[in-house]
């Protein structure tokens, strides 16, 4: 049973959600709130009428402040109702963050081997709207899992990018019936009991000549980059040294906060190699001075690719998926969508000649 004092604090927490739910219904209901936004391309302030459109979601949030208040100030007993502390929430959110770190670090890897998989099959690097597909088809894939149930997030593998590279195989046929084959596969778990019984030894010797030939394309991927500049190669040096030692002296020296959540999210970021590199590497590139864009091996912004002798652009969908976005513009509002970039001497049928089914 609730003690006296739950009850009078229940009550209290009643009164400020009842007071703002009719302060704002019956006092602040016409007034008119400005918020920024844009018009016409221009910054503009919209008045909107917030307290009357919003009333409940309102008062469930100021008198969510008020607990978060008792609890700070702890005004209320430890096991009061009327806590936002509860362990049971506390630990849902810690796994939470620690997830969402997880994918984060995932989705800086997975740029990487996209890039990877594009040098390695002889294409141009991607566009950030290939990209934002490629992330795209990662987090629905996770969330079709933790709908179906089994809960496994799904990511590019390195790998993988090593094998096409010893085979020389590239083909997105050829990689789409392996997902068929592996999901059927994954159907009889007698094969995968068989699968089991390969000696580790002998899958350590394959990753191994895989990852030697990422390594390789890695490298590769700074021959664009002006490395006669001693900017750059301070860069990329200071960046590799980072990725190697910063991980090793955090797996010896765990960070201990007192935040568990804290201590969890930094655990799992510090500790990837790939993560420390690409984070120095991409704040040093992007505030030391002394390179032009092409000097640091970019592009010039707003240019239209090299499509090569056929003139086909991969990264586009078929020509009669490119036909219905064009006539639908709002379809080109969603960050995957392709973006086509023409020249004078180029025009949409030209770069999607070749893009059939």
């Amino acid at each position: 049973m609730p003690s006296t004092v739950d009850r009078i604090e229940k009550h209290w927490v009643a009164i400020v959600q009842a007071a703002t739910l009719f302060a704002t219904t019956l006092y602040l209901a016409e007034v008119r709130v400005p918020l920024p936004g844009l018009r016409n391309g221009k910054f503009y302030w919209y008045k909107v009428h917030i307290f009357g459109q919003y009333p409940y979601l309102i008062a469930i949030t100021v008198s969510w402040l008020f607990c978060v208040f008792l609890t700070v100030t702890n005004l209320v007993p430890p096991n009061s109702e009327a806590r936002t502390d509860k362990q049971r929430n506390i630990d849902a959110i810690d796994f939470s963050l620690v997830f969402l770190v997880s994918a984060m670090a995932s989705v800086i890897e997975s740029v990487g081997d996209y890039h990877a998989i594009a040098r390695i099959s002889q294409e141009r690097a991607p566009p950030s709207h290939a990209i934002n597909r490629g992330i795209f088809s990662e987090g629905f894939g996770s969330f079709l899992s933790g709908l179906i149930g089994p809960g496994v997030g799904l990511t590019t593998h390195t790998e993988n990018i090593g094998v096409i590279g010893i085979t020389r195989v590239a083909s997105r046929t050829t990689l789409v019936i392996a997902g068929l084959w592996l999901i059927g596969l994954g159907l009889f778990t007698k094969v995968g009991a068989i699968l089991s019984t390969i000696p580790d030894p002998l899958v350590g010797g394959v990753l191994a000549s895989s990852m030697a030939m990422v390594s390789g394309v890695a490298i590769a991927n700074v021959q664009s980059v002006d490395l006669k500049n001693s900017r750059n190669m301070g860069i990329i040096g200071f960046a590799l040294v980072c990725g190697l030692v910063i991980p090793g002296y955090f797996a010896r020296h765990p960070i201990q906060t007192g935040i568990e959540v804290l201590d969890q999210s930094l655990d799992v970021l510090l500790k990837l190699q790939m993560f420390v590199g690409a984070f120095v590497a991409c704040v040093l590139d992007n505030t030391v001075p002394g390179a032009t864009r092409e000097e640091r091996g970019l592009r010039e912004r707003g240019l239209a690719p090299d499509l090569g002798p056929n003139g086909r652009d991969i990264y586009l969908y078929p020509r009669y998926v490119m036909n219905i976005i064009e006539r639908f513009p709002l379809l080109q509002k969603f960050p995957m969508v392709p973006k086509v970039k023409v020249t004078n001497s180029q025009n949409f049928q030209d770069i999607n000649e070749f893009n059939d089914a």
